[in-house]
């Protein structure tokens, strides 16, 4: 009865450890780039980072502060250049909101 438990404890040691290594194999040389960046963003996605964003003024006031950010998003021009033009996020209130480059701001974890 032993031999029997011990033998089906073996096998799904062999067929997790194959699994995993299977896995790695597939991520590492059959996963493009492209895909590798997808599916960090989607990570990124569901674990957030939970971020304070700070606008400040160019005399150092604080104009706007919002608080719950879950992730914040740089856009990048349609040209190819490396500029940035602005950077965006969604509040917790899932309202969109966009900083042009011109505002000074500080993304802080709370």
């Amino acid at each position: 009865m032993m031999e029997g438990k011990t033998k089906i404890k073996i096998t799904l040691a062999l067929v997790t450890v194959l699994a995993i290594i299977s896995l790695a194999v597939y991520l590492r040389y059959f996963f493009t780039y492209e895909q590798r960046n997808i599916f960090r963003r989607k990570i990124d996605a569901i674990t957030g980072m939970n971020l304070t964003v700070t606008v400040f003024g160019y005399d150092g006031r604080i104009i706007k502060r919002w608080t719950h950010v879950q992730k914040i998003t740089t856009g990048r021009s349609k040209v190819g250049s490396a500029d940035r033009h602005y950077t965006y996020f969604y509040t917790k209130d899932h309202k969109y909101v966009q900083i042009p480059d011109s505002v000074w701001y500080i993304a802080e974890e709370e």
